[in-house]
């Protein structure tokens, strides 16, 4: 029995893993943007980009050529098929209308399953006969044929072109016939120590205007220290104009076939102006521009947990020095060595303060993700909606960002889905027939808050409340705010849709959402307007790495509570604690504070004292005043997670070593504060 439950554990993937699933998963990525944007020309019945098609291609025959490397036998077995689709749709032998296209979605939703549990031999076993399925569908969907007219019988080329050209040339060639536009072919010639350059600048212009469908050398006597080269062209300029757009020497463009509108019965032919060749020397420089290096943010987190350690013996050197200063017999040393501590806290700081750096990342990178999301859900629900993005460069940690990728994805389905209304509807109502989604970020001091908003329909607090009592959530005649009646759309299996959508139902996974939000230590807060719109409030701190600790006790038990969070600390007496509707609140400057007292919170006995310290807790725009019996001073801390049963006890964050004086939990700022204003059942 035992090997049996051995047997389906899932083992670690090896660095060969995580280095195919790193490559794999950009090459997915840009496969996704490409294949968004082929499905609104798709769509939208324009002509198809062929770069772009040829770019999804390369990307499969990467992720091919990927897999083979790695011994992934099924992967890329599939990406071949993968190929086969592509190349079909690149060559013309399938129309972009083919349901194949669909089949390409389908795929490379498949290849994101498989990568998550690379590694995990008994998933692969499973994930065959899917395999299997999807790639019999891809050989029938590239069965169909395209056959084609003679078109090139009347182009003025000589038969020795044609022949050279590809097949992918060919179709190009094809194409662009179709679509009736000028074909021109352009000679020019090189010194052969600067062709690249000359070539290429030459091609940059042609592209401004028209395609490039093939480059071959030009037949012909040139001097040994030249070369010829030949692009055929087509453009919906005529060759008289096109000539007047390459101002390069030594260059001819000839007509081959004219545009419908454009008679064809004579040859156009015209030579360029003089201009200076292009020089190696005109190019600064052939190197890279980006200087990026990519690092497993694992190795990032061993690096943070190794600075952790220093900080914590930095301090155990500090206490040392106090002691050897303060004996008059060690007083030289223990000064010397105080010198030697300001040293190394300066030099550690700074190498705290750039091993975070190395972890802060733009949102832009969430953003470019939910835009894709975006245009797929304008396509998926007939609605025209536009959705805008400021603070793109508003940096938090990789780790966090990553797990925040999931609950904004969910926001803008729902949204896009149940927030924004139909054209007709949102005319009816005196708005503009477009909607409007809205995602802002920004800094608020060592947090960052990411709003998500709406101009739809809102949600309406009684029709929430009435949903809530039906599910038995809310005693019917329990008094609620509108606010209050908001917050219930995080309850557990709450949704206002009276039917399930594919897509989303504003409500039904929010409290979801509000989890993942808690355990990177942040928050959600809801606003809405009936006929206005939303706007969901996310709170969240910029990283979960390093971070400086205020330590407290209650009795004899030490906790950490991560200073980001901390506004003020307060000595006050027992009798200014007052009561109101079984809470204990605090008038901080005119102002209610909510308490709360740590030693409820874990069951712990505190200190009999007249007098009581309080934390001011602050996320958001949230206050929370945490009863504790005395301080003990800050501490840079790195949090670390904590395995077993006690993993999951709310209100615990994690775990931190104080050096000698052991390790101590960490409280969980975002669950303090969130429970504070959650609305209690009444006894």
């Amino acid at each position: 029995m035992a090997a049996k439950k051995n047997s389906g554990k899932k083992a670690r993937p090896s660095k060969a893993d995580r280095e195919f699933v790193a490559e794999a998963e950009e090459i997915l990525e840009r496969m996704r943007e490409g294949l968004a944007l082929l499905s609104e020309q798709r769509a939208g019945d324009r002509e198809v980009d062929p770069n772009l098609v040829n770019s999804v291609f390369r990307a499969a025959h990467s992720l091919k050529g990927l897999a083979g490397l790695f011994g992934l036998e099924g992967m890329g077995g599939l990406a071949h098929h993968l190929e086969d689709i592509l190349d079909s749709l690149r060559l013309g032998r399938m129309p972009l209308e083919n349901p194949a296209f669909e089949l390409l979605d389908e795929a490379v939703s498949l290849f994101t399953v498989l990568l998550q549990h690379i590694g995990d031999k008994s998933f692969e076993v499973e994930a065959e006969p899917l395999i299997v399925d999807l790639v019999s569908r891809i050989e029938g969907a590239v069965q169909t044929r395209v056959e084609f007219e003679d078109e090139l019988a009347g182009l003025n080329l000589d038969p020795s072109l044609l022949r050279a050209l590809t097949e992918y040339e060919e179709h190009r060639l094809r194409e662009n016939i179709r679509r009736g536009r000028h074909l021109v072919l352009v000679a020019s010639t090189f010194e052969i120590i600067a062709f690249e350059e000359g070539l290429s600048e030459v091609s940059a212009a042609i592209r401004e205007v028209g395609e490039v469908v093939s480059t071959l050398p030009a037949p012909g006597e040139e001097p040994e220290s030249q070369i010829r080269f030949s692009l055929l062209v087509a453009s919906d300029v005529s060759a008289a104009d096109l000539a007047l757009c390459l101002d390069f020497p030594d260059t001819e463009v000839n007509s081959v076939l004219a545009a419908p509108e454009t008679p064809s019965g004579e040859l156009e032919t015209a030579k360029s102006t003089e201009s200076p060749v292009a020089r190696p020397g005109d190019f600064d420089t052939l190197k890279s521009i980006s200087d990026t290096v990519r690092v497993d943010t694992r190795k990032l987190d061993e690096l943070m947990n190794l600075v952790g350690e220093l900080v914590i013996q930095r301090s155990a050197i500090a206490r040392i020095a106090s002691r050897l200063s303060s004996e008059s017999a060690t007083a030289r040393i223990g000064n010397e060595l105080a010198k030697t501590h300001k040293v190394l806290d300066r030099k550690l700081k700074e190498l705290q303060g750039s091993v975070l750096d190395a972890r802060m990342v733009p949102l832009r990178q969430i953003f470019e993700k939910l835009n894709r999301v975006g245009r797929r859900l304008q396509l998926d629900l007939g609605k025209k909606v536009n959705l805008e993005f400021t603070g793109v460069d508003t940096e938090l940690d990789k780790l966090i960002v990553e797990q925040l990728v999931d609950p904004l994805m969910h926001m803008v389905r729902n949204s896009f889905d149940h927030a924004i209304e139909s054209a007709e509807e949102r005319v009816a109502a005196g708005k503009s027939p477009d909607g409007n989604v809205r995602i802002d970020a920004y800094q608020r001091g060592n947090h960052v808050v990411i709003q998500v908003t709406d101009d739809g329909r809102g949600i309406d607090p009684a029709a929430v409340r009435a949903n809530a009592e039906s599910l038995g959530l809310v005693e019917p005649g329990t008094v609620l705010s509108d606010k209050e009646c908001l917050a219930l759309v995080f309850t557990p299996g709450f949704s206002t849709r009276a039917e399930v959508s594919g897509t989303s139902g504003r409500g039904f996974g929010m409290d979801v959402v509000r989890n993942n939000l808690s355990h990177l230590g942040g928050i959600v807060d809801l606003d809405s307007e009936l006929g206005r719109g939303t706007t969901l409030t996310m709170t969240l701190p910029i990283t979960l790495a390093m971070i400086q600790a205020l330590i407290v006790c209650v009795g004899r038990q030490r906790f950490a509570i991560p200073l980001n969070s901390v506004l003020e600390t307060l000595l006050i007496e027992t009798s200014e604690i007052q009561n109101s509707e079984d809470r204990e609140i605090l008038n901080l400057r005119g102002e209610p504070l909510h308490l709360r007292r740590l030693s409820e919170e874990f069951d712990l006995t505190p200190a009999v004292e007249d007098r009581q310290y309080v934390v001011v807790l602050g996320l958001g725009e949230f206050r929370v005043g945490l009863l504790v019996d005395r301080f003990e001073g800050q501490q840079d801390t790195v949090i670390k997670s904590i395995q077993g049963p006690a993993a999951d006890v709310r209100g615990i964050a994690g775990a931190t070593e104080l050096g000698d004086r052991g390790a101590v939990l960490v409280i969980d700022v975002s669950s303090i504060v969130e429970d504070t204003f959650k609305r209690r059942d009444a006894a």
